[in-house]
């Protein structure tokens, strides 16, 4: 059985209905800008582009997003929601042993040049609908029926239509990129400079100490990917703060001429659904968002060991908390979605450390 509530459809839980949509919404009163001036999920887009142009086909031809589950055609031209998801390696013909450690849900405000990236944490729990339960596993092992057997449907699809049906975000499209991609763009960039405020134990026999530091593609990889922390989940996002303001930091100082150069060595470490005309449509919507149009935010919940069948380290969605988010900086021209409408499972909310919107600005990072 489906913990949501919701009756499945051929062995895979049934699609959820897009909110009602409004003409526009009023500015909130509260506003946490970031100081970068480049937008990641425009930067994610403009390099697969800049891919797609210099070569025929990244590593994969793209898996097909439900029209379902994306926003209204007639809103597309003022508001874009894009999935980006990171993996460890390029993946092979059954995508065995890949898991998706990264997840990022961007919103693109085109009208009023407004972004919010929204990270997901790799262990948020989603349900009995996958292997341990956990969102990062979708995208390796697929859906389970209501019996508990694999439905066979792996990828970016059954990923994308779980965050549709439990966040009721829609998702448009998606860039992948693996974590070697990541890699081979700190080398191609000479490094990148991060300055951290404590100190970070990335293996048993190596602590990287509190100050500030040159990255190589290698300590890059090992700076976000460690899980040698007291509170793993939880850590990891916050290193990966520093990592991305850095990056971007790097990023600025590039010329348009290095960035082609950076966009055409990661040709074989991206997949994305976009289609040429798409992406050269939406560079042209973005000119013009600013350096403070940035939000970046995580999902609020807490983490919990030995969970579920599986006994599995899981992360608890607040889902008041999460209504109150997505309300305020994702659902920018449709109606707001009550917490009662979300299919995002809360397990425990005990520790409120995690529902300040403010711990999820890079402002602190950069």
């Amino acid at each position: 059985m489906l913990e949501n509530g919701k009756k499945a459809e051929n062995g895979r839980p049934a699609a959820a209905e897009l909110p009602r949509t409004r003409a526009k919404k009023q500015p909130r009163a509260k506003n946490w800008p970031l100081r970068l001036g480049i937008i990641a999920a425009c930067l994610a887009m403009l390099a697969a582009a800049m891919i797609i142009l210099i070569k025929t086909s990244p590593f994969g031809a793209g898996d097909v997003i439900d029209e379902s589950w994306k926003t209204p055609e007639y809103l597309r031209s003022k508001t874009l929601t894009v999935l980006v998801a990171g993996v460890d390696d390029v993946p092979n013909e059954d995508r065995q042993d890949l898991l998706t450690d990264v997840l990022m849900v961007c919103n693109l405000d085109l009208e009023n040049k407004k972004a919010t990236l929204l990270q997901i944490p790799r262990d948020t729990y989603v349900g009995n609908i996958v292997y341990y339960s956990k969102i990062n596993g979708i995208y390796n092992w697929g859906l389970l029926d209501e019996n508990g057997e694999p439905t066979g449907d792996t990828g970016m699809g059954p990923l994308i239509k779980t965050i549709y049906d439990q966040f009721k975000l829609p998702i448009d499209n998606y860039v992948l990129i693996t974590l070697d991609g990541l890699a081979a763009a700190v080398d191609k960039l000479g490094g990148i400079e991060v300055t951290i405020d404590q100190d970070l134990p990335l293996t048993d026999d190596f602590t990287l100490e509190a100050g500030t530091h040159t990255l190589d593609g290698e300590l890059a990889m090992l700076f976000v990917r460690s899980r040698n922390y007291a509170d793993a989940d939880v850590m990891r996002q916050n290193v990966q703060r520093y990592f991305l303001a850095a990056l971007f930091n790097k990023l600025l100082s590039c010329s348009t001429g290095e960035i082609m150069g950076l966009a055409y060595d990661l040709f074989d470490y991206v997949e994305t659904d976009f289609e040429i005309g798409e992406i050269i449509s939406l560079a042209t919507k973005a000119t013009g968002f600013s350096a403070d149009s940035i939000t970046m935010l995580r999902v609020p919940g807490e983490g919990l060991r030995g969970y579920g069948m599986y006994g599995s380290s899981v992360y608890s969605v607040h889902k008041d908390q999460l209504a109150r988010l997505l309300n305020e900086y994702m659902r920018p021209y449709t109606d707001d979605v009550p917490a009662s409408e979300l299919e995002v499972i809360e397990i425990q909310n005990t520790d409120p450390s995690w529902d300040d919107p403010n711990l999820g600005t890079l402002d602190q990072y950069s």
